[in-house]
């Protein structure tokens, strides 16, 4: 898809990157909570919530939302799963798709992207973009969470 939407051929995805198709269609938001039990796991997986919100209220459509893995500098691309389904209808104008990603070394960035066919024939409305993980072990939050690690440690020790 990447290679479809990029208005130049030198380009690479990368964090920050927005492509989609011309026209009124869809758009896309995206939050990530990052996800801690005690006692702290090795990693906390991403919780990801993906919004489609349509352009064309009142069409019916079908909405498809896929997910791959990304290196920093677009030099690698993972392959893209389809992480969920939805639907637009008279009443309905936004879609919600949630999913887990697990922490991948290496490959910080998430791209993402919401296609939808159109009840009524219009031309097919896609966005792509493309984020940084927010649970990367290497963010902020990872020296504080050794600091859970060694409480947690000598808690479950001492009992």
């Amino acid at each position: 898809m990447w290679r479809t939407l990029r208005r130049y051929p030198a380009d690479t995805p990368r964090a920050g990157a927005r492509l989609e198709t011309a026209g009124p269609g869809i758009t896309t938001t995206i939050t990530q909570e990052c996800v801690v039990a005690l006692p702290r796991a090795t990693y906390s997986p991403d919780l990801v919530t993906i919004t489609v919100t349509s352009l064309r209220p009142g069409i019916a459509g079908h909405v498809t939302v896929g997910a791959n893995l990304n290196s920093p500098d677009g030099s690698y691309q993972g392959p893209t799963t389809t992480v969920g389904h939805g639907e637009f209808t008279a009443i309905t104008s936004q879609v919600v798709v949630r999913f887990v990603v697990l922490p991948w070394a290496g490959f910080p960035v998430l791209g993402f992207d919401a296609q939808v066919d159109w009840a009524d024939g219009a031309p097919q409305s896609i966005t792509l973009d493309y984020v940084l993980l927010e649970c990367n072990p290497w963010v902020w939050w990872w020296w504080p969470s050794r600091f859970i690690d060694v409480l947690t440690g000598t808690f479950a020790s001492s009992a």
